[in-house]
């Protein structure tokens, strides 16, 4: 964990000098700042993702990887529930001679990379998104399974703010290829509703009623996720539901949203709706996790857990004042104290995770 922590507090300075520290010629503004800020962010990031040798189902992926021959992928399932994209990208890797461990960095940069282009152009305070990427879990998030399915969607739903559909549609087409999944983002045109209408009241009162008769409707849950793909039984929902302390964090935006609802939302933009509106239906699918299992919702919930780290900032600024100030202390106290027990005590960052150093990786390369 100590190794997590000192990248969070690295790249949340870098973050801060971008807004505050002038370097180089004059003629460098903040924009170029951040832009450069940035740039080393990702690398730093990407780099600590792809050096990774275990966490969570990466021995799988590795494991797999190894295995990959030209025979192996013209046997292979070609369907789209069976993220055909992601497979012939790999194939396409390794008859190119690409290492397993290069594997995993190219596709860490490639989420990482989409993960910070979209918060790089709609965080109102770079250092705190970056510190929420941390403490939610976002940024390891990445870590698991091909979540470059969540890269390549935020970059669609930048195209979606710009009325580009075709490229919006292009977009969360290239993301379902790789993880089918991604269809979720098809929600995203009808997500810039200001929230606290009563589209929002609808839409959480579904999603309530939805976790108390989840037992009951398991047999549609279950063929809904055979059309995304998946083989799911019904006994793969009814596991250890998600941990209360997750749902109550996910779900803090909700609650400090509606209390300050008039002032927030009484000429906010379609971009800071569609941000609040996602993270509320990050904070509604954990809530249904709690009925069933944290393997799935959790997951499901995680596709929209980004939009947490840009409408958390941009509430606080314009609660703004003294309240604003409080608020801020007690979130980055709460925030990181959630940090602590999911990675120290519940369960242990260093125990399930384990890297490659620089230096390893590099006589890697050369050998």
């Amino acid at each position: 964990m100590r190794d997590l922590v000192i990248l969070m507090l690295i790249t949340i300075a870098l973050a801060w000098c971008a807004d505050h520290v002038a370097f180089g010629p004059a003629k460098h503004n903040r924009h170029q700042r951040l832009i450069v800020c940035t740039v080393v962010i990702i690398i730093l990031l990407a780099g600590f993702a792809g050096l990774r040798t275990r966490c969570n189902d990466t021995v799988t992926y590795r494991y797999y990887y190894k295995l990959l021959t030209e025979k192996l992928w013209e046997a292979s399932d070609k369907s789209v529930g069976s993220n055909p994209l992601f497979n012939w990208v790999n194939y396409r890797l390794k008859m190119h001679g690409v290492s397993t461990q290069n594997f995993l960095m190219f596709w860490a940069f490639l989420t990482v990379g989409c993960y910070f282009i979209f918060v790089h152009k709609y965080s109102v305070n770079y250092p705190l998104t970056i510190f929420l990427l941390f403490v939610t879990g976002c940024y390891t998030f990445a870590f698991a399974g091909i979540k470059q399915a969540v890269g390549i969607s935020v970059i669609a739903t930048m195209f979606a703010l710009k009325k580009k559909w075709l490229l919006f549609a292009v977009g969360i087409l290239i993301a379902t290829l790789i993880h089918p999944y991604s269809l979720m983002y098809l929600a995203v045109p009808f997500m810039t509703f200001k929230p606290w209408t009563k589209i929002t009241y609808w839409m959480l009162a579904a999603f309530i009623t939805a976790g108390f008769l989840l037992r009951p409707l398991l047999g549609t849950v279950v063929n809904i996720t055979t059309l995304l793909g998946e083989e799911y039984t019904i006994s793969s929902f009814t596991g250890d539901g998600v941990s209360i302390f997750r749902v109550l964090v996910c779900n803090v935006p909700i609650v400090l949203s509606f209390l300050y609802r008039k002032k927030l939302f009484a000429d906010s933009s379609e971009a800071e709706n569609l941000a609040m509106n996602l993270t509320m239906l990050n904070g509604a699918i954990m809530f249904d996790g709690l009925f069933g299992t944290a393997n799935y919702f959790a997951r499901l919930a995680n596709y929209f857990l980004i939009f947490q780290s840009l409408s958390l900032p941009w509430m606080l600024k314009k609660i703004g004042g003294r309240d604003g100030k409080v608020l801020t202390a007690l979130l980055v106290l709460g925030y990181a104290a959630y940090f602590y027990y999911a990675n120290a005590i519940n369960q242990p960052f260093d125990h399930y995770f384990a890297r490659l150093s620089l230096a390893e990786y590099l006589n890697l390369a050369g050998g």
